[in-house]
Parts: C-alpha cells; structure tokens; sequence
C-alpha cells in the first residue's frame, strides 16, 4: 500500500511540475497553413535581398503571440537542472543595458540623457534581448523538456544545431513561417508593416521609442492573426541560414536554408532602429553567436 500511495505522489509530483512549467509557456496561436507570395514587390535600391517575389506554400503550426519576455527567460536561466546541448550558451543572463552600452551608441545620447543611471535594466515584461541565435535555440529546447514535448534541437556529427521539424517540441519559425504569420496567414494582409500600413499602430521603432528601450510586449495593435509586435521592439531571430541571394533558388514548399552561411536570419526591425526595417519584407543576417541589445526571438511549433 505504501509503495501505490509513493508512485501516485511521484506521480501528482511531476504532474504539477510540468503545469508550472505549461503556465510560462509563451500563449500560441494557431496558423493555418497555406501559400502567398513571399518577397517585397517593390523593392528601393538596396533592397534587392528581399527579391524575387516567390510563391511559397507553408504547413500550418502554432506561433506565440508574444516574443518571449524577460521573466519567461529568467526562468529558464534560474533553472539550475539545465544542461546545455550545443556547447555555445553561456546559461546567465546577459549584460543588461547600461552606460557602457550608451557610451557606444552616440545616436542614442540625443534622446537619452540622464545616462549615468543603470539605464532600464531587465523589466518582466520587455522581450527578452542581447541573446544569441544560441541562446534562443537551447531555450527552445529546455521549454520543450519542460513542458513534456520532444526538444527539435540537436547536433549533427560536425557538431552544427540541427532542427527536426518532425517533433512536437518549440523551436523558433523559418523565414517563410516568420513572414506567412508576419503577413496574417491566410488572411493575404497586403500592409507595409505586420498588421497596419501606419507604422506607429503596430510597432515600437526609432521614432517613437526615441532610441530609448524596447516596450512591454502587446502594447501595440495586434495583427489579424492576433500577433503582437511582429514589426518593431526587437528583431527576431530565426532558423534559416542567412543568404541575401536564397530567394532566387527557394523551395516552393515548407523552405529553409540549411546551407550554413555563419549568419542567421532576423525578421522585424527593433526599437532602435528606422521604419523600413520594420516592413514584413526585411531581413537580415548577424553570426550565429553574435547579438546586442536588439535581437530577441518568439516561438512556434507543429501543430
């Protein structure tokens, strides 16, 4: 009798250990599958890397309507169980923004000048940034562990991250996925910005923030996806290799470019930077282990 009462609380034990864990799990939307046109249509000089136009058919998944904030990301940090699979995290938080980093950006000195204060430091419900491509992923992975999914991360024999899209852990979204939900999904949104073509309704930018911090997360109008700050806040990291010539040979299903290039690809614009960032259609490409104080990272899975 004593051993059935001992399994039944290891039981309950774990039960409750993973609703903990299912209540920081970032809220999902469902993404219906289907296809649209991928690239920027009418492309400025310079802006050739968001062309050509393609047509590009996605599978549906689940995208969280939030980027993961900071108290989501101190927890994982604070979890002292975790092991690291790639090697490439270091498992405390970043360099908050402080003088140090304002003294680097002669920019920012015009709007921000009371500098000597510790700046905005770490605030729950900013997106989490200053996290690399790395870092995002082995989040991705503790999350899943968690919450009782199967982690998508893994390494290969050369010891470079692999996905296997086939499980049902997070994981973050390619470039296609990012830009189909970016765009509304199947509701074909033909706006310059995720959501709206004023820019000031859906995003946080240079402009607005006066280069001086990201914002708490869902403060601007949501998309027709209900998915907030898609354009602005912090650009988003994602699971392509980054290539500025990919869309002239991109698959026409599901695509992602796994030919590793050392960069990444973010998705979005930030806080700090200008308005043409923040179009559905830009994209660019940082090392893998690099970042600052504007790149962060939302999630999705299959659903």
């Amino acid at each position: 009798m004593k051993i059935k009462y001992l399994v039944l609380a290891i039981i309950f034990s774990a039960f409750c250990f993973l609703q903990n864990y299912a209540q920081t799990a970032p809220t999902m939307v469902d993404v219906a599958g289907g296809t649209f046109k991928m690239g920027n249509p009418q492309p400025k000089k310079g802006e050739e890397y968001q062309t050509p136009v393609h047509e590009v058919k996605i599978s549906s998944f689940k995208m969280s309507i939030y980027e993961v904030t900071v108290q989501e990301y101190k927890i994982f940090i604070e979890d002292k169980s975790f092991v690291e699979f790639s090697k490439k995290h270091n498992h405390v938080m970043p360099h908050k923004p402080d003088s140090t980093w304002w003294q680097g950006h002669p920019d920012t000195k015009d709007f921000y000048q009371t500098y000597m204060a510790s700046w905005w430091g770490w605030k729950s419900e900013y997106p989490m940034f200053n996290v690399t491509w790395y870092d995002a992923v082995e989040y991705c992975n503790w999350l899943s562990s968690k919450t009782g999914l199967e982690p998508c991360y893994g390494l290969n024999s050369d010891l470079g991250v692999t996905c296997d899209y086939t499980k049902s852990g997070y994981r973050l979204p390619t470039e296609a996925e990012w830009e189909y939900a970016a765009r509304g999904g199947k509701n074909k949104e033909k706006t310059i910005y995720s959501g709206s073509n004023n820019i000031s309704e859906v995003a946080w930018y240079d402009d607005n923030t006066k280069q001086q911090s990201p914002k708490t997360v869902g403060l601007k109008k949501a998309n027709s996806l209900g998915i907030y700050d898609m354009s602005g806040n912090v650009w988003e990291w994602c699971n392509d290799f980054y290539s500025p010539n990919y869309y002239k040979n991109c698959p026409k299903e599901n695509p992602v470019n796994t030919i590793p290039t050392g960069s990444k690809s973010i998705r979005g614009g930030s806080w700090h930077y200008r308005a043409d960032l923040a179009t559905v259609t830009s994209r660019d490409g940082p090392k893998t282990s690099h970042t600052n104080y504007n790149y962060g990272f939302r999630i999705v899975r299959k659903k």
